[in-house]
């Protein structure tokens, strides 16, 4: 069998494996989605997305891809990369507040890894966005409007908005303001608008104005802007602030949709243990009287619509074989989503060139990240396929269908050429082969006479030949399965490696990537460990913000303090909810830091300093455990209280 022949059926084979009649049963047994209220977040259960590998068999990762702008549109799924097997309130998708879709979606990349083997599987996870019932932000029946362009709305208040939630003495409003995160306002931005400065008298001379205060308006576009608007950026402020402060809304960028929203996160925070209760973002719409309904992008008149590519060659897609206009979104921010894939071969972002991908943005494009990957397979003709996108703007409006035209030449080159490379995926510390079904080479002259050297990459492993150093091997060595990688176990999560190929005459260098999942082998840390002063014979809350741990692999909510050496002078508390008596315990969740139930009781001795020792253990079985760490807890006698508690008593001097 010819070289050729052989790589086509490697090929034929491998593509027959991702068919849905030939693949092998799927990993996933329960992909329900997840509903999640409108502006706010909901953690996925086992109910929602549960999978068929025994917990006590393999290691099973999930990655979220993060590389395809058409999915997470309206929100973010965290952690990127979490165990199968996951915990309660350990993944959580977090929606942004946008009014506009009914639907999100994520990406997801399953690997179940044995010791020898990686088995993938891409899938997606539907996110189902309910209109919630209980807001606390609540939008009035007034509408907040800019009657033209440049305009100036009214001022953001009570009339437009109100703050529905229970106001204790304990729980803090907060409003956060990030035009540059999230975009909004999209054709506009907020001001503030100050006191006019008072003008000069007559009877005064003009040099006793600052120079600055005799301007009499602002550079605005059109020169239409009141004296005295001050921009408003990243704002962080009270709720009841915010009502206050009299922000209102100007228009910028005609020509603009009838429509922009101001993006709002409310956050109700716990003065005790400085842990977010409760989180809820809106997007509030703004009217523009003057704009005009959002236009749909279309197809750039000056792009071409073919690529030429080259056999085995990876080519680049440009914005003079692909492009788009839009006047109301900003190009960078226009999304292409693959709606009818190439028929052989695949659209692949450079970022990871091993892998298709289904959407990418117009700025990706217009850097050239975005290429075809031909098929493995030789032909002496050329060859035709055609890819249709859909192009998406800011505010979800889709173009037509645009079609790109793929033509594929024949080799006219006797240099030997990577037919195919999916790169490695292992799990931290693995070893894995690299196969002939991962790298393949193609040579017109003599496939036996290629050879391959390793010339660069390799910051994180090592590679073998036959269980030995080796820095040479040839195509029989990967068809063999002998040529190994070895992960150094270190905290990375990407490696590469560099080859020359060369069969005597001519030579080429390739990169073939390696992507490493986390294992759960580093113990807990502590960031926080801050004295914590009573008063004798009280007990305090140990808040989150005094004593917090973290872990590089694992959910920070399951870390456990396993208490090794109690306290002396008192006791570590819990108690459930308020008015219920507490119990002492031999350790505590840092979940339960976070919601404000972990007490220490001082029982009143004449002991002032106290402490207790702890070893911090994570959620993997067995957990990994930290060294022992230590609180201290110093309790102020009644004469030593502050005397701005207890201010003296001063007397008037009698004679």
């Amino acid at each position: 069998m010819s070289c050729l022949s052989w790589g086509g059926l490697s090929a034929l084979l491998l593509l027959l494996r991702l068919l849905p009649g030939w693949a092998s049963p799927s990993l996933i047994r329960v992909n329900r989605g997840v509903r999640v209220m409108k502006g706010s977040s909901a953690f996925l259960s086992q109910d929602d997305l549960k999978f068929a590998i025994p917990k006590e068999k393999d290691a099973c990762k999930v990655e979220v891809v993060m590389n395809e702008p058409i999915t997470q549109r309206v929100g973010k799924l965290t952690p990127q990369v979490f165990d199968c097997h996951f915990l309660p309130n350990e993944v959580k998708y977090t929606h942004n507040g946008c009014p506009i879709l009914d639907e999100d979606t994520v990406k997801l990349r399953l690997y179940r890894l044995t010791e020898t083997d990686t088995f993938t599987e891409t899938f997606i996870l539907r996110v189902y966005l309910l209109e919630p019932d209980c807001n606390i932000i609540r939008m009035s029946d007034n509408v907040l409007e800019v009657s033209e362009f440049y305009g100036l709305s009214r001022a953001i208040d009570k009339n437009l908005l109100r703050f529905d939630y229970e106001r204790t003495a304990s729980l803090e409003c907060t409003v956060r303001l990030d035009p540059v995160g999230t975009r909004l306002p999209a054709h506009g931005q907020l001001v503030l608008v100050e006191p006019r400065p008072e003008e000069p008298r007559g009877d005064q001379p003009h040099s006793f104005f600052p120079e600055s205060q005799l301007g009499t308006e602002l550079k605005c576009p059109g020169g239409r802007c009141p004296l005295g608007l001050k921009k408003i950026g990243s704002l962080k402020v009270s709720c009841e602030e915010f009502l206050l402060s009299g922000l209102r809304y100007q228009h910028l960028s005609p020509p603009s949709p009838h429509i922009d929203y101001i993006s709002i996160r409310l956050d109700l925070t716990d003065s005790r243990s400085k842990i977010i209760y409760k989180s809820e973002s809106v997007w509030l719409p703004v009217y523009i009287r003057a704009g005009i309904p959002n236009q749909i992008p279309r197809a750039a008149f000056m792009a071409m619509s073919i690529l030429e590519v080259d056999q085995f060659i990876l080519t680049s897609l440009t914005t003079s074989v692909l492009d788009c206009e839009e006047d109301e979104t900003p190009k960078p921010l226009l999304v292409f989503n693959v709606t009818k894939a190439p028929l052989q071969g695949y659209v692949t972002h450079l970022w990871d060139h091993t892998r298709p991908v289904s959407s990418f943005t117009w700025k990706d494009l217009s850097d050239m990240q975005i290429a075809y990957q031909p098929p493995n397979s030789s032909h002496s003709e050329r060859r035709h396929y055609e890819v249709e996108l859909e192009v998406y703007d800011f505010f979800f409006e889709r173009s037509a269908p645009i079609t790109v035209h793929i033509s594929i030449r024949t080799a006219d080159t006797n240099a030997p050429r990577v037919s195919w490379n999916t790169g490695l995926n292992l799990l931290e510390g693995q070893s894995r082969a690299i196969t002939w079904e991962q790298f393949q080479i193609v040579d017109n002259n003599d496939i036996h006479a290629v050879q391959v050297v390793i010339v660069g990459g390799l910051q994180h492993g090592r590679l073998t030949l036959r269980g030995e150093k080796g820095f040479l091997f040839t195509v029989a060595d990967l068809q063999a399965g002998v040529v190994q990688y070895h992960h150094d176990d270190s905290d990375s999560t990407k490696d590469f490696v560099v080859f020359r190929i060369f069969d005597g005459q001519h030579s080429i260098r390739h990169k073939f990537p390696i992507n490493i999942l986390p294992k759960d082998d580093s113990p807990p840390f502590l960031i926080t460990n801050v004295v914590i002063e009573l008063e004798e014979g009280q007990t305090i809350l140990i808040q989150g913000s005094k004593l917090r741990a973290s872990d590089m692999d694992s959910s920070d909510d399951y870390i456990f303090f396993n208490i090794t050496k109690p306290p002396q002078a008192g006791e570590i508390m819990k108690k459930p909810a308020p008015g219920l008596i507490g119990y002492p315990v031999p350790g505590f969740l840092q979940m339960d830091l976070f919601n404000g139930i972990i007490y220490y009781r001082h029982f009143g001795g004449e002991i002032f300093e106290d402490s207790f020792e702890f070893v911090l253990w994570d959620s993997h079985e067995p957990p990994n455990l930290s060294e022992p760490q230590i609180l201290l807890l110093r309790d102020l006698p009644t004469h030593q209280q502050d005397v701005s508690k207890n201010p003296p008593l001063f007397l008037p001097w009698l004679p």
